[in-house]
């Protein structure tokens, strides 16, 4: 009688390619209730690399397992090896399943807490943080304006156009959602300057002081001096004359 030819992925089978009945392998390990739902990040992290270990190890006593059906000198130790090797090749499929489905659930977890987040109205934030935003952004975009701009007028325009922004951004709930960066980094854009000056504001140079007026002006305001008195000779009535 020839000894069964032995595959890879299975015990031996006879000339039809079917296995025989008394040659049929028993079930791996029975089925063990695992769920990933709500699992927590730090849980998860530990199933994973549970799980990627027990699949390194039973891949190789699988390995084992072949190699040592290889070299069998019976058809009975064959047998053995090969019932070995079915059940700890099944093993590792379902490592293998587990970590896939880990995978998919740590996804799947991150697309609902995603959506949960944007579901969540912004906060509305307060007068004093509104204050913080529009001071901070204020002093950043005119750095950039004034390192830009090629004359006075030009920043001049500029500023102005950057106080109607601030105007407008004052009046939402979401004024203070963006990173600052990234809020100074937009209306920049929408003003033309450039974006890496934008991005590298805090490096630039602060914009020069406005000026003062001049005190030093015409007087032709301010109220004339009183008028000078007449000299005495003029200011004193003429005594009268006594008659002849």
């Amino acid at each position: 009688m020839g000894m069964p030819a032995l595959t890879a992925n299975g015990p031996p089978h006879d000339k039809t390619g079917r296995t025989p009945a008394h040659q049929t392998l028993p079930s791996a390990a029975p089925y063990v209730p695992f769920s990933f739902m709500s699992t927590p990040p730090d849980m998860a992290e530990r199933h994973a690399r549970v799980l990627a270990r027990l699949t390194e190890l039973g891949l190789a006593l699988a390995e084992q397992q072949f190699a040592d059906a290889q070299a069998a000198e019976t058809p009975a130790e064959r047998i053995e090896a090969v019932k070995a090797f079915h059940t700890v090749s099944r093993s590792v499929r379902q490592c293998v399943a587990l970590e896939a489905r880990l995978a998919r659930q740590q996804a799947q977890d991150a697309r609902e807490a995603e959506r949960a987040q944007a579901a969540v109205p912004p906060k509305k934030p307060s007068v004093l943080e509104i204050s913080r935003r529009i001071t901070a952004v204020r002093d950043a975009v005119t750095r950039v304006i004034w390192h830009e701009a090629e004359d006075d007028d030009t920043a001049a325009w500029l500023e102005e156009m950057l106080e109607a922004g601030l105007d407008r951004a004052v009046s939402r709930d979401d004024v203070c959602a963006e990173p600052l960066d990234d809020h100074i980094a937009r209306l920049c854009l929408q003003m033309g300057l450039p974006e890496d000056a934008a991005h590298n504001w805090r490096d630039l140079p602060e914009p020069p002081e406005p000026d003062e007026p001049d005190d030093c002006g015409d007087d032709d305001d301010d109220p004339p001096d009183a008028a000078p008195s007449p000299p005495d000779a003029l200011a004193r009535e003429p005594e009268p004359q006594s008659s002849a």
